[in-house]
């Protein structure tokens, strides 16, 4: 999947969930491959973290006998924190408000980890 394609799936996100601040498909390794983030957010730091967290999220599910990893949410008093994973070597992570609707973003981000995982 092209640069061009990626970024035209990550500004749908911005322009389809009210209230996204930051959206980003990071590598399982932790580098940026994409991101439309705010002007004082680290691509470095969120895309070490990202990737951190992922792995983490997906040994507790392995350890606990739980499945698969679906969708791993970081909630904070001022807003949220989504990962999700978008195939075999990306994750789609998002920051929102905290009066965005996790819903619709859940949706949009279905959408655009689907797209990439056909399109890979």
């Amino acid at each position: 999947m092209s640069e061009e394609q990626l970024q035209y799936l990550l500004t749908n996100l911005v322009e389809n969930v009210d209230g996204l601040l930051s959206t980003a498909l990071i590598s399982t390794e932790g580098l940026i491959v994409q991101s439309i983030l705010e002007e004082e957010v680290s691509e470095l730091k969120i895309a070490a973290m990202s990737a951190t967290i992922l792995s983490t999220c997906e040994r507790v599910l392995l350890e606990l006998k739980q499945g698969e990893l679906d969708i791993c949410v970081i909630q904070g008093n001022e807003g949220n924190f989504i990962i999700m994973s978008a195939g075999e070597s990306l994750i789609l992570v998002t920051v929102l408000t905290m009066d965005a609707r996790m819903d619709i973003c859940f949706i949009e981000m279905r959408k655009i980890a689907n797209q990439i995982k056909n399109l890979s």
